[in-house]
């Protein structure tokens, strides 16, 4: 149990169980990988801030408390619904390769082979940060409250200091290598060669600077100025050096892309499009379990289900690697999604027993497959969902890649290795096409995030979801979207859930799942049992009151706001 939690007032107009045993109730929410993060944002939207003020305060407190796993130097995709106008969107952020590239990391720009290990951090991996671009695009066109007071809170916390969270000492402590890194041994580990005890107050002065300088002087600061000259000297004077320019964070530009949509359940699931997967891969799997006639159950109680849905993220996972990335037509979201597409691939699916092997898909003349386009790493990632009192509802993934990105900071805050996530081979010598997510200059990496809304037939918000935990965020929106459709009302415990999933022959299943084990073991599954941290947020929408939960296994948490005179 995470003893930092918030004790918010007896007779505050917030709501949040601290015990993280139901969800938060109320008329507008958030949740977040941090509870730091997510007062952050309902207290935005409390001065009658919108969501997307919301994600912005949350964001950077977020770079200073979960460090590892997102911030400015990163990139962010955020899916986003209108309830007044009807309309909704996806803004992509994501890091972009630098104009001069090879065609992947393993091949030198001489010609040599570099090591794997070598190629898996430094400032070749670093691609140019979009996470403020996309932020910026949210704020212009939603923002109620000016740019400037939005990091208010974020400034308090990296300037007074904040006590130290039991995630990030769990994350500090697993990669021993970073306790050499100088921010990380500064701030995080008191100079020594550990993380500080749990509830130590930790400030950031750096990252306090950055904050202020982004607040009063814009996004613009960050993409031109000193912040940019620091970011590029220290990609470019690694061992690993990168040759970034000042001209790839000037040229930056987030995209707005219309979602990629399906039908689940009779409701409408919007979702991010390639070279986004990790959507279309959970969408895909739940397109096969609805085509096998599968849902309704819960997956604790059908082991046919639960074997379905193991072998279901295989068949997607293969998907993936043979058709997803930024090169993709745009219609491979539709084609991957199809229905009779699903229905044809859930009949590969043999309930008496695990597939040898699985490959991917024939869509005929829609998409010829490519080279398998998987990268030498998945990220780990955060995950955030926020609807305000006006009808605007986000779910925003964000991340610097692996934990702690590169191992290379600047300005208090980490850059990310997002390069690693392009294809680790762009051809093969039986054929000339390229993988649709080979490395190009300016190109997006194809990415596990699977940002989220669905909405009922009558058009209204239903729920907000998505994950963070690289490949795992396929399994875990997946079983989220599941439940919802086996009738959890309580979006704490869909995310509290235990979680099963597979996406490369060996199936991963938590403690919860004990009781099926020999069944897996009938089926001929090779499985590991283990808790498998994600960071998955949900928010579900039963009339006028949303339920919130935040992921336990990280330190997540969610806070919803009553509505006065109501």
């Amino acid at each position: 149990m995470y003893s930092l939690y918030l004790d918010l007032p007896s007779e505050s107009d917030l709501d949040h169980d601290q015990a993280r045993q139901r969800g938060a109730s109320g008329h507008a929410v958030a949740a977040t990988a941090s509870p730091l993060a997510t007062l952050a944002a309902i207290n935005v939207i409390q001065r009658g801030g919108s969501a997307a003020d919301a994600v912005v305060a949350a964001q950077a407190v977020l770079g200073l408390v979960e460090p590892h796993a997102s911030g400015f130097g990163g990139g962010t995709v955020i899916v986003w619904h209108d309830q007044q106008t009807g309309n909704s969107g996806v803004i992509d952020g994501l890091a972009a390769a630098p104009a001069a590239v090879t065609d992947r990391l393993l091949v030198d720009f001489d010609g040599r082979a570099v090591p794997r290990e070598r190629a898996m951090f430094g400032g070749r991996t670093v691609g140019v940060p979009g996470t403020l671009r996309a932020l910026e695009k949210i704020h212009q066109r939603f923002g109620c409250l000016s740019w400037h007071t939005l990091f208010d809170a974020a400034r308090e916390h990296a300037s007074a200091g904040f006590a130290m969270p039991p995630y990030l000492i769990k994350t500090l402590t697993e990669i021993g290598s970073i306790q050499d890194e100088p921010l990380a041994q500064r701030v995080y580990c008191g100079g020594a060669r550990r993380a500080v005890a749990q509830g130590t107050l930790i400030q950031n002065p750096d990252y306090a600077n950055t904050l202020a300088i982004i607040a009063e002087q814009g996004v613009e600061a960050f993409y031109q100025g000193l912040i940019a000259e620091k970011l590029i000297d220290v990609v470019t004077q690694d061992d690993f050096a990168s040759r970034m320019t000042l001209a790839d964070l000037k040229n930056y530009a987030a995209i707005e892309r219309a979602p990629a949509n399906y039908l689940f359940n009779g409701m409408q699931v919007m979702t991010a499009p390639a070279p986004v997967f990790g959507g279309l891969a959970a969408g895909q799997i739940v397109g096969m379990i609805e085509a096998l006639g599968l849902t309704g159950s819960d997956l604790a109680d059908n082991p046919d289900l639960l074997h379905a849905v193991l072998e279901a993220g295989r068949l997607a996972f293969a998907d993936r690697g043979a058709y997803v990335g930024e090169a993709s037509d745009t219609f491979i979201n539709s084609a991957l999604l199809n229905p009779a597409y699903l229905a044809e691939r859930a009949k590969k699916i043999d309930f008496g027993r695990c597939a040898r092997t699985v490959k991917h898909g024939d869509l005929g003349n829609t998409l010829s497959a490519g080279p398998d386009g998987t990268g030498l790493t998945s990220a780990m990632t955060s995950h955030l969902v926020v609807s305000d009192l006006k009808g605007l509802t986000l779910s925003m993934t964000t991340t610097i890649n692996q934990n702690f990105g590169s191992r290379l900071s600047t300005g208090g805050f980490y850059l990310n290795n997002v390069q690693t996530n392009f294809a680790a081979q762009p051809t093969t010598s039986q054929s000339t096409q390229r993988a649709y997510n080979a490395m190009a200059p300016g190109k997006r990496a194809m990415t596990s995030f699977a940002p989220s809304i669905m909405l009922d037939a009558k058009g209204q918000v239903r729920a907000a979801l998505g994950a963070g935990g690289g490949n795992r965020i396929v399994g875990f929106v997946a079983n989220a979207l599941l439940r919802i459709a086996a009738g959890y009302d309580d979006a704490q415990k869909i995310v509290s859930a235990p979680q099963a999933m597979n996406w490369n022959g060996l199936s991963n299943i938590e403690l919860g799942f004990a009781h099926t084990c020999a069944d897996l073991t009938a089926r001929e599954h090779y499985f590991v049992m283990r808790r498998m941290d994600g960071g998955t947020q949900v928010a579900l929408k039963q009339g006028d009151l949303w339920s919130a939960g935040g992921d336990i296994r990280r330190d997540g948490t969610a806070i919803a706001l009553v509505r006065p005179n109501n």
